[in-house]
């Protein structure tokens, strides 16, 4: 269904009433009257039609949360190799160089040269601490998978924006043809009235009335206009690019789509297998676990086996070669309660990731909600709004008959294009708002990015 705006004033209506000089008189109205859409503006590069899959693929590419959720996710698998690294044994070369001022003997037993140096490799390995290792390792392991999640997150959040600001900037683009429309219609309203108010057929109040309701309609025309630069600012930002970029979006369709056969239960259950913010919360209930036992942990002494190479040089008091294996151990047998301290904090961290879990599946639940019901409204506003534009030109037409009939007056006229302006807005504010609010239900179900594209 393709929305067309005709301007409904009778062009041949002075011809009627008038005579030639009237047609003059009308004619000279129309030229000093200048439309708000001719008004001269600076040429302007053409822009760049985008389409939505245009700038959902550049957002996902070059936006800057997109790009940090990647980071985040360098620095997540970075971490885990460095707690996976503390598995293995530790290697550590220690050397030294002594030069005296002479060679030292006692009585006559010398005892080191004038030169001594020794180096010492050293190799321990943790026994007791490879448990905490391990838990430390899953923590970060699990800290990769979050920053995975929150990273497809950032996408889905990102892909959602761009589809809202996308919509908005066609809808801004419709309601101001309805505007340009609007002006159209009172403009020759407003010559009509002219010509009538110089045969005598109307007063002077129903061209002051015409003048306004004009006034009124450019007003709009500029406001809606500001509104959808904006919208091309707000969008072209989101995707990366500059604000002043040159694009536009191309349009879509004008049709609603068929209806999803889907219940909201359905949809509620959807989001529970496919919203990854439970995922994430389920994670780091998991990561929070692992805490807990790395706080029990330090109760427990810690064990290494070291060994050691150890070569000297002008010191006879040792072998220039020697070597031991060992093992040492140390355990902090009193603390004043830090440990205690943090394995209370530790469990403490642990609840509130369970109670996290119990919020976010209310918060999706919630969010199913309101998406499931905006989508239902704006599909029955569609249709109230579709008859009310009907109504609203026939209304219209009949009133432009009566006033060209002298049975009206031009507020008569201007009140019905009001009217029919408002139900033209409606109409493309619901038709939009669907488009919204369903990629919205399809965001809360979990959906991934690529979904939001398909009609």
């Amino acid at each position: 269904m393709k929305f067309k705006f005709n301007s409904r004033i009778s062009r041949g209506t002075v011809g009627l009433r008038g005579t030639g000089a009237l047609a003059v008189l009308a004619a000279s109205v129309l030229i000093t009257s200048v439309p708000a859409r001719a008004q001269s503006a600076p040429e302007q590069p053409a822009p760049r039609q985008l389409s939505l899959v245009d700038c959902v693929t550049l957002a996902l590419g070059r936006n800057v949360e997109v790009l940090s959720a990647a980071d985040d996710t360098s620095i997540a698998e970075a971490q885990r190799s460095g707690a996976r690294g503390q598995f293995g044994p530790k290697f550590q070369l220690d050397a030294s160089l002594q030069y005296w001022n002479e060679p030292y003997a006692f009585d006559g037993f010398p005892i080191h040269a004038r030169t001594v140096w020794n180096m010492t490799a050293t190799a321990t390995q943790p026994v007791t601490a490879l448990f905490a290792i391990y838990d430390a390792y899953k923590v970060r392991d699990l800290g990769v998978d979050i920053a995975a999640v929150r990273h497809e997150m950032a996408r889905r959040e990102t892909a959602f924006r761009v589809v809202e600001r996308y919509y908005r900037l066609l809808q801004a683009k419709r309601l101001e043809e309805v505007s340009i429309a609007s002006v159209d219609e009172l403009e020759a309203q407003l010559r009509q009235a002219n010509a009538f108010h110089e045969s005598g057929t109307v007063s002077r109040d129903d061209v002051l009335r015409a003048e306004l309701a004009l006034a009124n309609a450019r007003e709009r025309l500029i406001q809606v206009r500001s509104r959808v630069t904006l919208e091309r600012a707000s969008l072209a930002a989101l995707i990366g690019l500059s604000p002043d970029s040159p694009i536009d979006a191309q349009p879509v369709y004008d049709e609603l789509p068929t209806p999803e056969a889907i219940s909201l239960e359905q949809a509620e259950k959807t989001a529970e297998l496919q919203r990854i913010e439970l995922r994430e919360v389920d994670k780091q209930i998991e990561s929070m676990a692992h805490e807990t036992r790395l706080a029990y942990l330090k109760l427990i002494p810690s064990v290494n086996v070291v060994g050691a190479y150890i070569h000297n040089e002008g010191s006879l008091l040792s072998d220039i070669n020697a070597g031991y294996v060992g093992a040492t151990a140390s355990w902090d047998v009193w603390d004043w309660g830090t440990t205690a301290s943090g394995i209370s904090e530790a469990k403490a961290r642990e609840h509130q990731a369970h109670l996290a879990r119990s919020k976010v599946d209310d918060r999706v639940r919630l969010e199913v909600q309101q998406a499931f019901i905006g989508v239902h409204s704006a599909r029955e506003a569609m249709a109230v709004a579709k008859a009310s534009v009907a109504l609203a030109e026939e209304n219209f037409r009949l009133v432009q008959r009566r006033y060209d009939a002298s049975a009206a007056t031009s507020f008569d006229v201007v009140d019905a294009e009001g009217l029919l302006t408002q139900a033209r807005g409606q109409m493309q504010t619901a038709l939009y708002d669907f488009f919204i609010t369903r990629a919205a239900l399809r965001t809360a179900e979990g959906a991934p990015p690529e979904s939001l594209l398909n009609r």
